[in-house]
């Protein structure tokens, strides 16, 4: 359960949403009282018989409310009111009409009016209430954007990781996290990584500079505020004998499980002269195309069996 009052959640949507608050402003403080097992019911378009906290009125609902005779669109108005869980209303895709403002002023209601579309705010305002409500944890280790695939680069202290990530940012990658990333389960195979602290995913820590600031350094291209958790990079220093126990062929995959989702893992091992930021985009751009169906070693033993059958053939004759 999460309560986030509406003066909080217009701070936080108002430019992603174009939102501008036209009435109800006494309202602000009405809160929105977040279940998990009501994801669906916090928002939604214009319900009287199950009311949604926050209620959506767009062009389909405004034609409706018009072709009211007056004594039930005033009765309509009334009951959307003065609904005591009622936390505010959101006219999308039209302007707000002085008697909606005037009933939003009498009750205290927050009015708000935005340009986009009906679907976008819903989906918008869903995807917020989730992460709000999503299981969290926070994982040691530095949480990158390359090539587009949100990366966490994990390993024993004094392995590299700060190094491999500052590396990764002079080549056009982006850092959204570093030391402790926090995650939350955003849907049932999404994973999703923030800086757990507001404001300080700029800041770098290398060993001999000390605390870096990325932006500052590298523009605000280097950084990036959020990503979804689809690789894990694990870090290494290896003996002999783990080295030859790596799989030749397939690599070292395996699965790390994060807030009860599988995440594929790959290890690089730690060694003098070996390009871990090379290694890293290779492992990037190699799990895209598994993603994708392709599988190099698959694709390797094919050929080579038909160029063993290609071969004995010939040598039949």
């Amino acid at each position: 359960m999460h309560l986030i009052s509406v003066v909080d959640l217009y701070e936080s949507c108002a430019d992603s949403l174009a939102l501008h608050w036209v009435a109800g402003r006494l309202g602000s403080k009405r809160n929105i009282l977040l279940k998990v097992d009501e994801k669906l019911a916090h928002v939604g378009y214009l319900n009287l018989i199950h009311p949604h906290q926050i209620q959506i009125i767009s062009l389909y609902e405004l034609a409706y409310l018009d072709a009211l005779t007056r004594p039930v669109y005033q009765e309509t108005l009334k009951q959307l009111f003065e609904n005591d869980n009622l936390a505010c209303v959101v006219v999308v895709d039209s302007n707000a009409s002085d008697e909606l403002k005037e009933y939003a002023d009498r009750h205290n209601v927050p009015l708000f009016v935005s340009q986009l579309p009906g679907e976008h705010v819903i989906n918008y305002l869903h995807t917020t209430f989730a992460s709000m409500l999503a299981q969290r944890s926070t994982l040691h280790g530095v949480f990158m954007d390359v090539l587009g695939m949100g990366v966490l680069i994990m390993g024993k202290s004094g392995t590299g990781k700060s190094e491999l990530a500052l590396e990764l940012v002079s080549r056009g990658h982006r850092l959204i996290a570093d030391d402790a990333p926090e995650f939350c389960r955003i849907a049932p195979n999404v994973i999703n990584g923030t800086c757990a602290v507001q404001g300080m995913n700029p800041f770098l820590e290398v060993r001999g500079l000390g605390i870096l600031n990325v932006q500052a350094l590298f523009g605000n291209s280097a950084i990036k505020t959020e990503n979804h958790l689809r690789l894990v990079v694990m870090l290494e220093q290896m003996t002999p004998d783990r080295l030859k126990s790596i799989d030749r062929l397939q690599g070292d995959y395996r699965t790390r499980r994060v807030l009860g989702v599988d995440i594929p893992e790959i290890s690089l091992p730690v060694a003098p002269g070996r390009n871990l930021a090379v290694l890293l985009e290779c492992a990037v751009r190699n799990h895209s195309l598994k993603e994708q169906g392709y599988n190099a070693a698959d694709d390797f033993c094919e050929r080579q069996q038909l160029a063993m059958q290609a071969n004995a053939s010939r040598l039949e004759y």
